[in-house]
């Protein structure tokens, strides 16, 4: 096995190297998003023997996490509306509100038609039972594109999620001195002159100088959330981890399957998925259960494996769930892939991806079995979402480790599916 290990370990780096020399970033519905979907399906064909399979679907790609600067930019407007009118202030800190639930936290997409929509794509591939008999159905999916580059991430990781977060609460501070602001009258500068040069101060008085003042602690948070990241697709993550790696290991499994059909599990039809838009609010997972939820692609004996990330030696995860959109991934394959890496000696944790979202939730939400694994530090780090996640930076040991954790967990899942169906 480790001979096996090694090759497909390289495997995975020339693929992930061969990507991004042709294609630079992906970001979603972007030109070399769709080349690179191109490439990955021709590398399927190498691996399965047969054509892939491509759909493709209308997203907006900006109406997620890549709005984020948006949300800073109408915070930093609020702010100049404030000491114009406190009513516009509120009207535009509420949209902001709105916006930033809906589409950020969320990724309910109702909001997506005040952006600019594109065109992305999925493709996908299988290898089928040697004996020609389809029982069961195990997918390994990765996202073929890559992410805008996290500024804030890049410049101090240790820095980056208290700065979201003050930005937040800065819209939200901004929302509550708006109302306040109303309730007390004008606080226009020509107010505060006045005060000035006032004889003498009340409570009144002195609580409206203070509120004259106080949005200014609101700026720094609504300026760091404006420079979150950037839209310039040249300076975007070249996105070799995230999630290159997810892709070159799920193509990997098929052709070492395709190869060697006496190791695949009996009756067991091997699905080699790459979802586009991933990172545009997980819109190509969403488009691919929403077109197949009801076309027999999906059925009681199909689990699909997430594979999102694979870098770091020392964080194997299962990750059981989305904490933002408020999802758990299904509890049996958790323990059944936490049990695989805990026999590999992986030192394994079990965690919830705390912000933004991974495939696991489309699926998990049109009641297929799912779970995500990676092998990814869970905190903030220079190299997620950044121009840093480069080929270079890849571990061929962790690839290797993580190729044989596939093998075994899709043995683990078909003995599991054999006790399911009492065989």
């Amino acid at each position: 096995m480790e001979k096996v290990k090694r090759e497909n370990a390289k495997y995975v780096i020339d693929f992930a190297k061969e990507i991004i020399d042709r294609t630079g970033p992906r970001l979603p519905t972007s030109p070399e998003e769709k080349l690179g979907a191109e490439m990955i399906a021709a590398k399927m064909e190498e691996a399965t023997g047969k054509p892939s399979v491509t759909e493709t679907f209308i997203c907006a790609p900006r109406a997620s996490i890549a709005a984020i600067p948006i949300l800073g930019l109408i915070g930093i407007i609020s702010f100049g509306l404030y000491y114009i009118s406190p009513i516009a202030s509120l009207f535009a800190t509420v949209c902001d509100f709105i916006l930033a639930v809906i589409q950020v936290f969320t990724y309910s997409g109702k909001l997506d038609f005040l952006f600019k929509k594109g065109e992305s794509r999925n493709v996908y591939n299988s290898v089928d039972p040697a004996s020609g008999k389809t029982e069961r159905t195990i997918v390994l999916a990765g996202h073929i594109d890559s992410s805008w580059n996290w500024n804030l991430s890049l410049t101090n990781p240790k820095t980056a999620i208290p700065k979201t977060v003050v930005g937040v609460v800065s819209i939200l501070a901004l929302l509550v001195m708006s109302v306040v602001a109303i309730a007390v009258g004008n606080i226009s500068f020509m107010s505060i002159k006045d005060l000035a040069t006032a004889e003498s101060y009340g409570g009144m008085e002195i609580f409206r100088i203070v509120l004259y003042f106080l949005p200014l602690l609101c700026l720094p948070g609504c300026y760091w959330l404006s420079i979150y990241l950037t839209w310039d697709k040249k300076k975007a993550a070249p996105g070799a981890m995230d999630n290159l790696t997810g892709c070159g290991l799920a193509i990997a499994l098929a052709k070492y399957y395709k190869e060697n059909p006496d190791k695949a599990p009996e009756n067991c039809r091997i699905v080699c998925m790459g979802f586009g838009s991933e990172e545009a609010g997980l819109k190509g997972a969403s488009a691919f259960c929403e077109k197949h939820k009801n076309d027999g692609f999906f059925d009681d004996r199909t689990y699909v494996l997430n594979l999102d990330s694979f870098r770091d030696r020392d964080y194997f995860n299962v990750v059981n769930g989305d904490v933002w959109l408020g999802t758990t991934f299904d509890k049996d394959l958790t323990e059944v892939c936490y049990k695989v890496m805990d026999d590999m000696g992986l030192n394994p944790k079990v965690i919830k991806n705390p912000a933004g979202g991974c495939d696991s939730t489309p699926v998990m939400r049109i009641g297929v079995k799912t779970v995500t694994l990676n092998a990814q530090n869970p905190t903030t780090t220079d190299y997620y979402h950044t121009i840093k996640d480069t080929v270079e930076n890849l571990d061929e040991d962790v690839l290797a480790t993580s190729f044989e954790l596939m093998v075994k967990t899709v043995d683990a899942i078909a003995e599991y599916d054999d006790k399911r169906n009492c065989k």
